[in-house]
């Protein structure tokens, strides 16, 4: 026959846990707080009795003092030391007693005494106390107030008393007499105190023993409850203890990341297996959210991707809708691998919030490696764009001129080649360097220009960032033959770019295709005429469509409007051809950019919105050939070409006030010179103007600049005459 359960094993785990608090809560009020009461009581008995054992000497010390007083006089003998003792006893002890006897507050220690002495005293004691010290020390008082020298020498008795020791000898009897009577009642008195406080802590400790025997039987009781709480708690850990393992089980197998986020945004103590694999590491939890994505996102993905957390725990929040501006949708991380290698995954992060009685108590977060999707995708795209490009590029072949394009190719072929060689040259000094930089800037404009004029923006955009680097190198205050390397890699680009296109044009080049119509050239004659010219870039009507071309494009661009006027292009000889097309271009952009105004501007200052370029090449008899390039436009403010060049190190405040005009516009033709404070593609290199004066120094020309404020700027160059000897001056 089974035993009957008792009604206490019966009783829920929840049930248990507050009988044990119940018990916990009364051993507290039954056991603790009174037995520190009593353990106190104790205490303060223990130094009560040893406080008042210490005050029992004095009356002995004060008895002692006397009666050596008396004998020094008797034998005159030296008074101060018992004189000091009597004084220093009789003061400890009046201050003693009367800290005993004056009423205080409850529980107050004055100078440190127990409150156990003074509740130890009755009223009637206390008074017996001050009274018998009140006698006492009456009869002290003489002998305490006492300063004088009691003994004078006599020729025929030596030393003896004198009238003040006669009277002392006097007091210290008398005092003696009465001590006789009111020290023992003080000692007796001291002796009944300490009888009390024995007493008190007899009966403290016996109170105190009671309610030990209460606290074990308190004990005992918790003891058996804790013990069936524990049985309790073991069945549901057992059911508990199944379910993680389930759990575990299921985290181990997944093959995604999943974690839980709590209101801390830190992560839980169950994550899946795949979190090792994903993010190598293994110290998740009890891990931020925030230093899991430290360090592999950039940080201005970080703190989106906080914020976005943050929202999800709000309650007003649509959960469906904020998961569609999610900014760890395929986010790029950047993993450590160790032994100082990195590596480049794509992970995709899903939120879902944890619900528990209507309330978010968890966001859970699954993560995966979609990294494989996305290099698939971005190779697709790639290949998509790659494909673009190259029709892109077709159908703008197909729109050039083909003796124009295949002397472009040529010349820009020519200068990769020039720019190659460059690299490759050895420099070893800050002068060195310097000199490549602008020959690389020179080349790369040249081309670019070029690109530009002919609508080929794809070489264009890769010349351009080709610049860039340049300007990065041209900023540094140092350079060294490393600095150079990393432009191996652009130049590559920009070759293999252009020869892609020549292959294209040999393709074109086998079938029968119909020549395009030649775009609208620049206006020919020195004001605006109809006439429509075409051809390739070689010959007048080529290089004005180019131009104009150009023109429209960078006007477009800059929210200008204007027009090319072009005159004599057809006399340029076949020597020149080359140097008048890149000067006519880079002379174009820069009217464009910087002389020509807005339509608004040119409206309000009185004229037509169209701003015109005239260009003009024409023979000089036996001086050569002149170039010349004027705009209408605002025209060249000489302060603020000293203001730019004196920020830019040009030149110093003392050369700034003493240049003139003409040394001022020398300025522009300075290699890295430009008034634009951002670069873009057209301008801000300060590239253009000095590649037109490095032009004219190869073939001994001369390059000079007329300018009027808000009327016009006008570059003249003089060509000398074919084969003439070179003349390396440049004059402004």
């Amino acid at each position: 026959m089974n035993p009957r359960p008792s009604p206490i094993s019966k009783l829920s785990p929840d049930r248990l846990v507050v009988l044990v608090i119940a018990l916990g809560l009364s051993f507290v009020a039954v056991v603790l707080v009174p037995g520190l009461k009593l353990a106190g009581d104790i205490v303060n008995s223990s130094a009560a009795l040893k406080w008042v054992a210490d005050q029992q000497r004095y009356p002995t010390i004060i008895r002692a003092s006397l009666e050596t007083m008396r004998d020094r006089l008797t034998d005159r003998g030296y008074l101060q030391e018992s004189a000091d003792q009597l004084t220093d006893a009789a003061q400890k002890f009046g201050d003693a007693l009367r800290i005993m006897t004056t009423p205080r507050p409850a529980g107050w220690l004055g100078f440190g005494m127990p409150a156990a002495v003074g509740d130890s005293i009755a009223g009637n004691r206390a008074q017996e106390l001050r009274d018998a010290w009140d006698k006492e020390l009456a009869a002290l008082q003489p002998v305490l107030s006492y300063h004088s020298v009691p003994y004078a020498d006599s020729e025929s008795e030596g030393t003896v008393l004198n009238a003040s020791g006669r009277q002392l000898d006097h007091d210290v009897t008398g005092a003696i007499r009465i001590s006789r009577h009111s020290l023992p009642q003080l000692e007796g008195d001291l002796g009944a105190i300490s009888s009390d406080l024995q007493a008190s802590s007899a009966h403290a400790a016996k109170r105190l023993q009671i309610v030990m025997l209460l606290g074990l039987l308190i004990a005992a009781a918790l003891v058996l409850l804790v013990v069936l709480l524990l049985n309790a708690r073991r069945r549901q850990e057992g059911k508990l203890r199944e379910a993680r393992q389930q759990t575990m089980d299921i985290l181990r197998t997944v093959k995604d990341g999943l974690f839980l986020l709590d209101a801390d945004l830190v992560i839980g103590t169950a994550y899946s297996s795949a979190m090792e694999a994903l993010f190598q590491r293994r110290d998740f939890a009890g891990l931020s959210f925030e230093d899991l994505l430290r360090n592999i996102v950039s940080e201005k993905t970080l703190a989106t991707a906080l914020k976005f957390v943050k929202v999800l725990w709000s309650e007003r929040t649509n959960e469906k809708l904020v998961k569609s501006i999610n900014p760890l949708g395929e986010v790029e991380v950047h993993l450590n691998m160790g032994q100082g290698k990195f590596e480049t995954r794509y992970l995709d992060f899903e939120f879902h919030r944890v619900r528990v009685d209507g309330t978010i108590t968890h966001v859970l977060v699954a993560v995966s490696d979609v990294s494989s999707r996305v290099e698939l995708a971005r190779e697709l795209q790639s290949s998509q764009h790659q494909a673009q490009a190259q029709v892109d590029t077709l159908l703008g072949i197909l729109h050039i001129d083909p003796g124009h394009l295949a002397s472009f190719l040529s010349d820009s072929n020519a200068a990769m080649k020039m720019i190659n060689a460059v690299l490759k040259e050895p420099a070893r000094e800050e002068s060195a360097f310097r000199k490549k930089l602008d020959t690389l800037f020179r080349q790369a404009h040249s081309v670019k220009g070029e690109a530009a004029a002919l609508g080929l923006s794809s070489i264009e955009s890769r010349a351009h960032s080709f610049e860039d680097d340049l300007k990065v190198l041209r900023e540094k205050a140092d350079l060294s033959g490393n600095d150079f390397l990393p432009l191996v890699i652009k130049l590559d680009d920009l070759l293999t770019h252009l020869q892609s296109v020549s292959e294209l044009v040999s393709r074109l080049s086998k079938f029968q295709v119909p020549r395009p119509e030649a775009p609208q050239s620049c206006e020919t004659g020195s004001a605006a005429g109809d006439a429509e010219v075409t051809g390739p870039l070689e010959t007048d009507a080529g290089l004005g469509a180019a131009l104009q071309q150009l023109a429209e494009r960078v006007a477009g661009e800059s929210g200008k409007q204007a027009r090319v006027q072009c005159s004599g292009l057809e006399q340029v000889p076949d020597e020149y051809r080359r140097i008048v097309k890149d000067i006519s271009i880079q002379a174009v952009r820069n009217a464009v950019v910087h002389g020509i105004e807005t339509a608004a501007v040119r409206v309000a200052a009185g004229k037509p919105a169209q701003g015109v370029i005239r260009l003009e090449f024409r023979s000089a008899g036996e001086a050569g050939f002149k170039l010349s390039v004027e705009d209408d436009g605002q025209g060249l403010a000489t302060e603020r070409i000293k203001e730019v060049a004196l920020q830019k190190g040009f030149i110093t405040a003392d050369q700034a006030e003493n240049l003139d005009p003409k040394k001022v516009l020398s300025l522009l033709f300075q290699p890295g010179f430009s008034t634009v404070e951002s670069a873009t593609k057209d301008a801000g290199r300060g590239v253009g103007m000095n590649l037109m004066a490095d032009l004219m120094r190869q073939i001994g020309g001369r390059v000079g600049v007329a300018t009027a404020a808000g009327r016009y700027t006008r570059v003249t160059m003089t060509l000398p005459a074919p084969h003439k000897p070179v003349d390396d001056t440049v004059a402004a």
